[in-house]
């Protein structure tokens, strides 16, 4: 059985699987869309009411598969629970698998970025030519790094745990956090620019970092700031307890804390500190506030970055984002592995390239279809669907196997009998209302308008950001999205076939 070679290196490795792309670009233009300090007051109430205590059920049920000597999410609470278990394991293999699928593809923008920084190609572009590079790059370039981030994958998994994963998170995660502490740092120091009235790195510090009581009781703003913790720290996935049960002893409360702790600095701290203030300081406030969006990392920050230092800087940016994503791509990548071990047999090395094989033809309607939303297919479904229903999931089988004595035994002492009520109480409260809102969110997020609405019509006024709203749009745009469908079909059915064989 494969095990960490040593604490750190199983620490930085679950810091590494938690901290990605989710924590340095999609938070910071979560928080710019949804108004800054607005998004921040829900975001930790979330992080300490639902992201903690999820990360304590999971590594506590893994924990406990390793007692029975099993690392796979589904055999885990399979030899916990029986058949239900294997079920809820099964769903997060299925929700890394999923994700794995267009995170590669993301990560992939993250390599070439940093190899055309390195180049200089972004010296002397203008903003509009910025954003034309990126369209051009997704035309020509990003299947190239695409293709070439999973040959980088699948070496570092083909070593193993202790020569791959380990290894490389043990360099990997203190250059990325040395590298954004640094650029961190100077992004605070910008200052005004003088571009336009609010051009000044102050202004997108205040915006993003100020309290605004006033909207926080907008229930978007709590489903968006929920869905990005949910998002951020990677529960629901099956890293938590596939990581615990790969090591010889293990603290599932401080080392959940500690994940949770570097994940919230890279998040609030870092990511917050470089992306909003940079892009504030260099193009306005209004700019940040109508145009926040993931793309905007790629579309944008090149032109920001080179305004302010050039192409060192860009590549250091760049290569901060390959290392975070690289490192959540592994953890996937393990899940996937050791389920295919426990359900085939074998060493997971000897399934790491089939594996990939895999994900790369299921992701070809989603990546070829990108233009047309059909990679939003697999995130809607992969990213914010099913890993709500995993986590709940693992909350039931954490109070089936009284879960509570598990976390007193592998870490005595440390949590009080007020935490017990959370993890009994909030986990669900939370997920239900998240699941619930995701489903039948009203238009213009007014809930009793809503009511009256079906109570006279008959019928329930859907957002068009509900996700039903959301999945019938993407579903029917293109045949690369109707195609991306099938595969979501496809992997869903691989897993119950090769259930059943084992």
């Amino acid at each position: 059985m494969e095990q960490w070679g040593s604490r750190l290196g199983a620490l930085l490795s679950l810091i590494g699987g938690a901290v990605g792309l989710g924590n340095f670009l999609r938070f910071p233009f979560q928080a710019g869309k949804w108004g800054g300090g607005a998004f921040l007051v829900p975001y930790v109430i979330a992080l300490i009411g639902v992201g903690l205590p999820l990360i304590w059920i999971e590594m506590a049920l893994g924990r406990a598969g390793a007692r029975h000597g099993v690392q796979s999410a589904p055999a885990i609470l399979h030899a916990l629970i029986g058949k239900r278990g294997w079920m809820i394991g099964l769903l997060s293999v299925y929700v890394s698998l999923s994700v794995g699928v267009y995170y590669a593809y993301l990560t992939g923008w993250t390599l070439g970025y940093t190899y055309h920084a390195l180049l200089g190609t972004f010296s002397n572009f203008s903003l509009t030519q910025t954003v034309a590079f990126h369209e051009q790059f997704l035309e020509r370039e990003a299947i190239i790094f695409w293709l070439l981030t999973w040959i980088i994958a699948g070496l570092i998994l083909q070593r193993g745990l202790q020569k791959g994963l380990e290894r490389m998170n043990l360099w990997g995660i203190p250059l990325l956090f040395l590298l954004a502490v640094g650029i961190a740092g100077g992004a605070i120091m910008v200052g005004e620019t003088g571009r336009c009235p609010t051009c000044a790195s102050q202004v997108g510090l205040a915006y993003l970092y100020l309290p605004r009581w006033t909207e926080l009781g907008q229930p978007a703003v709590w489903l968006a700031a929920t869905g990005q913790v949910f998002f951020s720290i990677g529960v629901g996935f099956g890293m938590y307890p596939v990581y615990a049960a790969h090591a010889l002893r293990s603290n599932p409360v401080r080392e959940g804390f500690q994940t949770a702790a570097a994940n919230t600095i890279a998040e609030v701290g870092l990511g917050g500190l470089i992306v909003i203030p940079l892009v504030t300081a260099f193009l306005g406030l209004p700019y940040v506030q109508e145009k926040a969006s993931f793309s905007m990392g790629f579309a944008v920050m090149p032109f920001v970055l080179n305004e302010w230092g050039g192409r060192l800087l860009i590549a250091a940016w760049y290569f901060l984002l390959f290392l975070a994503a690289l490192s959540s791509l592994l953890a996937m990548g393990w899940v996937g592995v050791t389920w295919l071990s426990a359900s085939l047999g074998g060493s997971p090395l000897r399934w790491v390239w089939p594996l990939i094989g895999s994900l790369i033809l299921l992701g070809i309607p989603p990546i070829f279809g990108y233009q047309h939303g059909a990679l939003d297919l697999y995130d809607q479904i992969g990213g914010t669907l099913f890993p709500v229903i995993a986590a709940l999931g693992y909350w039931w089988a954490f109070h089936q196997v009284k879960g509570w004595e598990i976390l007193k035994q592998e870490s005595p002492g440390l949590l009080g009998k007020g935490w017990l009520l959370i993890l009994r109480w909030l986990p669900p409260l939370f997920l239900g209302g998240l699941l619930g809102m995701s489903l039948f969110q009203p238009s213009a997020g007014d809930w009793v308008g809503a009511f009256r609405h079906l109570l006279h019509h008959g019928h329930w006024p859907w957002a068009p950001e509900a996700l039903p709203a959301q999945l019938q749009r993407t579903l029917f745009a293109s045949i690369w999205n109707l195609l991306s469908g099938v595969s979501l079909i496809l992997l869903a059915g691989i897993l119950v076939v090769l259930r059943k064989r084992a």
